[in-house]
Protein backbone atom coordinates (compact mmCIF):
# COMPACT_ATOMS: atom_id res chain seq x y z
CA UNK A 1 0.00 0.00 0.00
CA UNK A 2 1.55 3.04 -1.09
CA UNK A 3 2.00 5.86 1.51
CA UNK A 4 0.08 9.16 1.12
CA UNK A 5 1.74 12.17 2.69
CA UNK A 6 0.46 15.01 3.81
CA UNK A 7 2.74 17.84 5.30
CA UNK A 8 0.58 20.91 7.59
CA UNK A 9 1.42 24.12 8.77
CA UNK A 10 -0.24 27.40 10.28
CA UNK A 11 -0.01 30.91 9.45
CA UNK A 12 -1.65 34.06 9.02
CA UNK A 13 -1.61 34.85 12.17
CA UNK A 14 -0.90 38.73 12.43
CA UNK A 15 0.40 41.06 9.78
CA UNK A 16 -2.27 42.39 7.25
CA UNK A 17 -4.22 39.45 5.73
CA UNK A 18 -4.49 38.39 9.05
CA UNK A 19 -7.01 35.18 8.99
CA UNK A 20 -5.64 32.43 11.41
CA UNK A 21 -5.29 29.04 8.71
CA UNK A 22 -4.28 25.56 8.87
CA UNK A 23 -3.46 24.04 5.53
CA UNK A 24 -2.58 20.58 4.32
CA UNK A 25 -0.88 19.60 1.08
CA UNK A 26 -1.43 16.34 -0.16
CA UNK A 27 1.14 14.66 -2.47
CA UNK A 28 1.65 11.02 -3.49
CA UNK A 29 4.81 11.25 -4.61
CA UNK A 30 6.77 13.12 -1.76
CA UNK A 31 10.25 12.77 -3.57
CA UNK A 32 9.25 13.87 -6.56
CA UNK A 33 7.76 17.45 -5.50
CA UNK A 34 11.04 17.56 -3.07
CA UNK A 35 13.06 17.30 -6.01
CA UNK A 36 11.35 19.67 -7.99
CA UNK A 37 12.01 22.23 -5.14
CA UNK A 38 15.10 21.33 -4.63
CA UNK A 39 16.04 21.85 -8.84
CA UNK A 40 14.18 25.70 -8.20
CA UNK A 41 17.00 26.58 -5.77
CA UNK A 42 19.89 25.14 -6.93
CA UNK A 43 19.09 26.76 -10.55
CA UNK A 44 18.55 30.04 -8.52
CA UNK A 45 21.93 29.71 -6.24
CA UNK A 46 23.55 29.63 -9.86
CA UNK A 47 22.17 32.72 -10.83
CA UNK A 48 24.58 36.15 -9.96
CA UNK A 49 22.01 38.47 -9.74
CA UNK A 50 19.97 35.87 -7.23
CA UNK A 51 23.24 35.54 -5.79
CA UNK A 52 22.98 39.56 -4.63
CA UNK A 53 19.37 39.33 -3.05
CA UNK A 54 18.74 39.53 0.37
CA UNK A 55 18.71 36.02 2.38
CA UNK A 56 19.71 34.18 -0.47
CA UNK A 57 22.40 32.65 1.18
CA UNK A 58 19.61 31.04 3.79
CA UNK A 59 18.07 29.32 0.61
CA UNK A 60 19.36 26.38 0.36
CA UNK A 61 19.06 25.46 3.90
CA UNK A 62 15.64 26.69 4.97
CA UNK A 63 13.98 26.32 2.02
CA UNK A 64 11.43 29.01 0.81
CA UNK A 65 9.13 30.80 3.39
CA UNK A 66 6.44 33.34 2.34
CA UNK A 67 7.02 35.79 4.60
CA UNK A 68 11.13 35.77 4.21
CA UNK A 69 11.76 35.38 0.81
CA UNK A 70 12.92 38.02 -1.28
CA UNK A 71 11.55 38.87 -4.60
CA UNK A 72 13.11 36.51 -7.00
CA UNK A 73 12.80 33.64 -4.65
CA UNK A 74 9.15 34.30 -4.14
CA UNK A 75 8.66 34.89 -8.38
CA UNK A 76 10.52 31.87 -8.76
CA UNK A 77 8.54 29.81 -6.31
CA UNK A 78 4.81 31.01 -7.25
CA UNK A 79 5.75 29.93 -10.99
CA UNK A 80 6.37 26.54 -9.80
CA UNK A 81 3.78 25.52 -8.18
CA UNK A 82 1.52 25.11 -10.89
CA UNK A 83 3.57 22.97 -12.03
CA UNK A 84 3.74 20.31 -9.28
CA UNK A 85 1.08 17.93 -8.56
CA UNK A 86 -0.30 18.08 -5.18
CA UNK A 87 -3.79 18.53 -3.60
CA UNK A 88 -4.37 21.09 -0.65
CA UNK A 89 -6.84 21.80 1.82
CA UNK A 90 -6.89 24.77 4.04
CA UNK A 91 -9.25 26.32 7.18
CA UNK A 92 -9.16 30.06 7.67
CA UNK A 93 -10.98 32.03 10.16
CA UNK A 94 -12.52 35.11 9.10
CA UNK A 95 -13.03 36.73 13.27
CA UNK A 96 -9.32 36.26 14.47
CA UNK A 97 -9.74 35.99 18.35
CA UNK A 98 -6.94 37.72 20.85
CA UNK A 99 -5.23 34.76 20.50
CA UNK A 100 -5.18 32.52 17.34
CA UNK A 101 -3.75 29.58 18.82
CA UNK A 102 -6.76 29.12 21.07
CA UNK A 103 -8.52 28.26 17.14
CA UNK A 104 -6.07 26.46 15.75
CA UNK A 105 -6.37 22.79 16.99
CA UNK A 106 -9.91 22.50 16.12
CA UNK A 107 -9.17 23.62 12.16
CA UNK A 108 -6.21 21.06 12.43
CA UNK A 109 -8.74 18.40 13.84
CA UNK A 110 -10.72 19.88 10.83
CA UNK A 111 -8.11 18.84 8.04
CA UNK A 112 -6.97 15.88 9.61
CA UNK A 113 -10.26 14.39 9.89
CA UNK A 114 -11.35 15.26 6.38
CA UNK A 115 -8.16 13.93 4.86
CA UNK A 116 -8.32 10.95 6.60
CA UNK A 117 -12.08 10.09 4.95
CA UNK A 118 -10.85 11.01 1.54
CA UNK A 119 -7.94 8.76 2.07
CA UNK A 120 -9.59 5.88 4.67
CA UNK A 121 -8.09 2.64 3.64
CA UNK A 122 -4.71 4.80 2.72
CA UNK A 123 -1.53 4.51 4.73
CA UNK A 124 -1.29 8.59 5.93
CA UNK A 125 1.48 10.18 7.45
CA UNK A 126 1.27 13.71 8.44
CA UNK A 127 4.36 15.89 8.74
CA UNK A 128 3.88 19.06 10.93
CA UNK A 129 5.74 21.89 10.93
CA UNK A 130 7.17 22.82 14.24
CA UNK A 131 5.65 24.72 16.48
CA UNK A 132 6.33 25.36 20.33
CA UNK A 133 3.16 25.86 21.24
CA UNK A 134 0.95 23.17 19.26
CA UNK A 135 3.73 19.95 18.74
CA UNK A 136 2.10 18.22 21.40
CA UNK A 137 -1.28 18.42 20.82
CA UNK A 138 -0.29 16.99 17.56
CA UNK A 139 -0.63 13.58 18.28
CA UNK A 140 -3.83 13.84 19.97
CA UNK A 141 -5.17 15.75 16.18
CA UNK A 142 -4.13 12.69 14.43
CA UNK A 143 -5.58 10.11 17.14
CA UNK A 144 -8.95 11.97 16.77
CA UNK A 145 -9.14 12.73 13.30
CA UNK A 146 -8.94 8.95 12.79
CA UNK A 147 -11.88 8.48 15.31
CA UNK A 148 -14.23 11.10 13.38
CA UNK A 149 -13.38 9.47 10.18
CA UNK A 150 -13.95 6.36 11.44
CA UNK A 151 -10.78 5.35 10.18
CA UNK A 152 -8.14 2.58 11.01
CA UNK A 153 -5.71 4.28 13.61
CA UNK A 154 -2.79 1.95 12.63
CA UNK A 155 -2.96 3.36 9.05
CA UNK A 156 -1.78 7.18 10.29
CA UNK A 157 1.38 8.32 11.66
CA UNK A 158 2.42 12.18 12.41
CA UNK A 159 5.96 13.33 12.74
CA UNK A 160 7.24 16.74 13.15
CA UNK A 161 8.66 18.32 10.19
CA UNK A 162 12.58 19.32 9.91
CA UNK A 163 14.25 22.10 6.91
CA UNK A 164 14.85 18.75 5.10
CA UNK A 165 10.87 18.81 3.99
CA UNK A 166 11.19 21.34 1.94
CA UNK A 167 7.29 20.23 0.41
CA UNK A 168 6.19 22.10 3.71
CA UNK A 169 7.02 25.44 1.63
CA UNK A 170 3.69 24.65 -0.24
CA UNK A 171 1.30 24.62 2.35
CA UNK A 172 3.61 27.82 3.50
CA UNK A 173 3.04 30.09 -0.08
CA UNK A 174 -0.72 28.23 -0.73
CA UNK A 175 -1.79 29.74 2.95
CA UNK A 176 -0.36 33.05 2.16
CA UNK A 177 -1.98 33.40 -1.07
CA UNK A 178 -5.39 32.59 -0.14
CA UNK A 179 -4.63 34.59 2.88
CA UNK A 180 -4.16 37.65 0.79
CA UNK A 181 -6.80 37.12 -1.82
CA UNK A 182 -9.84 36.40 1.41
CA UNK A 183 -8.51 39.78 2.55
CA UNK A 184 -9.65 41.40 -0.23
CA UNK A 185 -13.04 38.90 -1.31
CA UNK A 186 -13.99 40.31 2.07
CA UNK A 187 -13.05 44.16 1.55
CA UNK A 188 -14.73 43.93 -2.17
CA UNK A 189 -17.71 42.58 -0.86
CA UNK A 190 -20.16 42.54 -3.70
CA UNK A 191 -17.94 43.77 -5.76
CA UNK A 192 -16.50 40.77 -7.59
CA UNK A 193 -15.80 42.77 -10.86
CA UNK A 194 -12.93 44.57 -8.95
CA UNK A 195 -11.72 41.46 -7.08
CA UNK A 196 -10.93 39.73 -10.06
CA UNK A 197 -8.87 42.56 -11.36
CA UNK A 198 -6.87 42.13 -7.93
CA UNK A 199 -3.10 40.72 -8.19
CA UNK A 200 -3.96 39.10 -5.02
CA UNK A 201 -6.90 37.11 -6.70
CA UNK A 202 -5.00 36.49 -9.46
CA UNK A 203 -1.80 34.36 -6.96
CA UNK A 204 -4.72 32.48 -5.52
CA UNK A 205 -6.48 31.74 -9.00
CA UNK A 206 -3.02 29.82 -10.06
CA UNK A 207 -3.83 27.29 -7.17
CA UNK A 208 -7.51 27.29 -7.44
CA UNK A 209 -7.73 24.15 -9.58
CA UNK A 210 -5.71 21.83 -7.23
CA UNK A 211 -7.61 23.47 -3.84
CA UNK A 212 -9.96 20.80 -2.61
CA UNK A 213 -11.74 23.28 0.00
CA UNK A 214 -10.91 26.81 1.31
CA UNK A 215 -12.94 26.72 4.36
CA UNK A 216 -14.37 29.29 6.39
CA UNK A 217 -14.31 28.11 9.83
CA UNK A 218 -16.26 30.70 11.62
CA UNK A 219 -18.79 30.42 8.98
CA UNK A 220 -18.85 26.79 8.99
CA UNK A 221 -19.02 27.33 4.80
CA UNK A 222 -16.34 26.45 1.97
CA UNK A 223 -15.43 29.82 -0.33
CA UNK A 224 -14.00 27.33 -2.49
CA UNK A 225 -13.83 23.87 -3.69
CA UNK A 226 -14.12 21.75 -6.17
CA UNK A 227 -16.96 22.84 -7.41
CA UNK A 228 -17.62 26.31 -6.79
CA UNK A 229 -14.71 29.04 -7.02
CA UNK A 230 -14.00 32.05 -5.02
CA UNK A 231 -15.32 34.34 -7.81
CA UNK A 232 -18.58 32.38 -7.64
CA UNK A 233 -20.06 33.88 -5.18
CA UNK A 234 -19.46 37.41 -3.34
CA UNK A 235 -18.61 37.25 0.75
CA UNK A 236 -22.20 38.04 1.89
CA UNK A 237 -23.11 34.59 0.50
CA UNK A 238 -21.30 33.00 3.22
CA UNK A 239 -21.28 35.57 5.48
CA UNK A 240 -24.78 36.95 5.75
CA UNK A 241 -23.67 39.84 5.87
CA UNK A 242 -22.18 43.38 4.01
CA UNK A 243 -19.73 45.43 4.43
CA UNK A 244 -20.40 49.12 5.37
CA UNK A 245 -19.10 50.45 1.87
CA UNK A 246 -20.84 47.52 -0.17
CA UNK A 247 -22.39 49.54 -3.01
CA UNK A 248 -24.90 46.84 -3.34
CA UNK A 249 -26.32 46.17 -0.05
Amino acid sequence: MDLVKVFLDEGALDGTARFPSACAVVVKNDLIVAQQIEELIHELSLQPDFQLERGASLLEESGFHHVDDNFLAAESFRKLLPKIDFEWWCSSNLEPGKDPYDQLPDQFSWLVTGIMQKYKHRKLEFVFEQNSRLNPIFAKIVENGARNAKASPELASFRIGTKADKVLSIADYCMAYASQAIMFWVSDCCDTAKFRSRFQYRNFALLETACSTLFAANYNKAISNRSTRMLDHAFPSVSGVHQPSCTQK
